[in-house]
């Protein structure tokens, strides 16, 4: 179907001049610019790339999207003011892929095993379901302009808008400790409990408020987000102890064959996850923060079935727990404080040195067997003819798109202005101008399309996967050793 017509002196005329959409795949599966593509009108840009299925689904929930922007716009002009600016910017960080990634080995180096698997749990599968259902039916952010879009990082920006994944995770982190505290309930004063209890709504309502008031999502993507955290609770809370058992406990253990099956059902499960995840339209980086923490899931589903398989920690602690690093309650500040730094870095030098060495090895063994891991947007390094160490060379510089952002940009963001309007990137792009194009009288904002990915190997995707894989097993067993080896247990 054709888009409307539009007379060539107009505004839109000139808007749809500067678009460029995607065009099909070059060898190397690079997109290039192409202006007299159909994709150059928004309407048709989703039809032609998405299945009908997919198409039409999006188009039942677009209207629900697009009929908040004027609500939210006019919640936000009321209510904005420069201390809140800041302090909603700065609490979005407690619910990013980066504060987790940090924040999720602390209660594995402090005793708290159950806790540590629960909230792994809820927040890879969280962070894949969300991301999943982005990709799914890329559905773009709230509009902006009128909304202004406030952020420290411009990285979560950059992802479609439905559902929320800081609404997923804030919602199933809550609900993790939660439960928690209300299990030990018997450990804690009267007022210990209600300060944390109270510490919990105030964590919980700032990041789901503050993703409204930033103009990052509307109240579709928020409860969206919310009910997956409380659908990814819910299954941990009551099958969790029941999948733990069946992974690590079953009868396989006493043969070989059935502990090389476990190994294989944890690998090729989560990799399935990987296999069946949709293809986005355009460039969004849901599927790396995907492709990360089901490294992570595989990663401490291995360390700790090998925990199991060693008994190497079961006798040194009371409960008998198998899956609890060495740990006593009454060491020193300084030894615990000891102990984080340890663990954290071991887990950056195991990122700095394995992502270059990871990626000198992987593109000249894909070459040489002919390994091939189709998926749209990504080149076949197989059979690239660029040289291995270019591929190596772009495969860490995309590896900086990722989940765990270095501290030094975070802290750098918050010196810079963190208020911004208009099109990001080409989701915002098609967005704006479809509305341009159906309110020719609004010409604030001029809207330009790249419709360019960057190039991007297969080879990624294995390597992603690997290194956030380790990042589990070096907080679990590097860090066993490491504290052992310096009396810190």
């Amino acid at each position: 179907m054709s888009g409307p017509s539009i007379p060539l002196d107009s505004p839109i005329a000139s808007l749809l001049q500067d678009a460029q959409p995607l065009s099909p795949q070059t060898s190397e599966g690079v997109l290039k610019e192409n202006k007299n593509d159909a994709g150059n009108l928004p309407s048709n840009h989703y039809k032609e790339r998405l299945s009908l299925f997919r198409f039409k689904l999006r188009q039942m929930c677009l209207p629900i999207v697009r009929k908040e922007t004027d609500l939210l716009a006019r919640l936000q002009a009321r209510v904005r003011t420069p201390g809140r600016d800041l302090y909603f910017a700065w609490t979005a960080n407690l619910a990013s892929h980066t504060f987790y990634v940090l924040m999720l080995p602390l209660p594995l180096w402090f005793g708290a095993s159950t806790l540590a698997r629960d909230l792994i749990f809820v927040l890879g599968m969280g962070i894949y379901v969300t991301g999943f259902l982005k990709d799914f039916l890329c559905l773009p952010r709230p509009r902006s302009p009128p909304l202004h879009r406030i952020t420290m990082l411009s990285y979560t920006a950059h992802e479609y808008g439905w559902p929320s994944s800081h609404s997923a995770n804030a919602t199933a982190v809550t609900l993790v400790l939660l439960a928690t505290f209300y299990d030990q309930r018997s450990s804690f004063s009267y007022l210990q409990f209600v300060t944390l209890i109270g510490l919990l709504a105030l964590y919980y309502l700032s990041l789901i408020l503050g993703r409204l008031y930033c103009g990052m999502h509307g109240f579709f993507d928020i409860l969206t987000g919310m009910s997956i955290g409380t659908g990814v609770f819910l299954f941990r809370y009551f099958y969790g102890v029941a999948y733990d058992q069946f992974l690590f406990y079953s009868s396989r253990n006493s043969s070989w064959l059935g502990i090389f099956a476990t190994f294989f059902v944890i690998i090729a499960g989560h990799m399935y996850l990987i296999h069946i995840y949709p293809e986005p339209v355009d460039d969004c980086p849901c599927f790396d923060d995907s492709v990360a923490f089901v490294g992570v899931l595989i990663g401490i589903d291995i360390a700790h079935y090998v925990c199991v398989l060693s008994n190497k920690f079961t006798f040194t602690n009371t409960l008998h727990d198998a899956l609890r690093i060495p740990f006593l309650a009454d060491l020193s500040i300084l030894v615990m404080l000891a102990r984080v730094v340890i663990g954290i870095v071991l887990v950056v030098i195991w990122k700095s040195i394995l992502k270059p060495v990871l990626f000198s090895i992987l593109p000249p063994l894909y070459k040489l067997i002919g390994v091939n891991l189709p998926r749209v947007n990504y080149i076949s390094t197989a059979h690239s003819k660029t040289a291995s160490h270019q591929i190596r060379r772009q495969s860490l510089s995309n590896m900086k798109n990722e989940p765990m952002i270095p501290i030094e940009d975070i802290l750098k963001s918050a010196r810079q202005e963190v208020d911004v309007v208009g099109p990001e990137d080409d989701i915002d792009a098609y967005e704006l101008l479809d509305y341009q194009l159906k309110h020719p009288e609004d010409k604030s904002v001029s809207v330009k399309i790249s419709g360019v990915f960057r190039p991007r190997y297969d080879v990624e995707i294995v390597g992603r996967t690997i290194v956030y894989a380790g990042i589990s097993i070096t907080s679990v067993w590097g860090f066993a050793f490491a504290t052992q080896a310096m009396g810190l247990t």
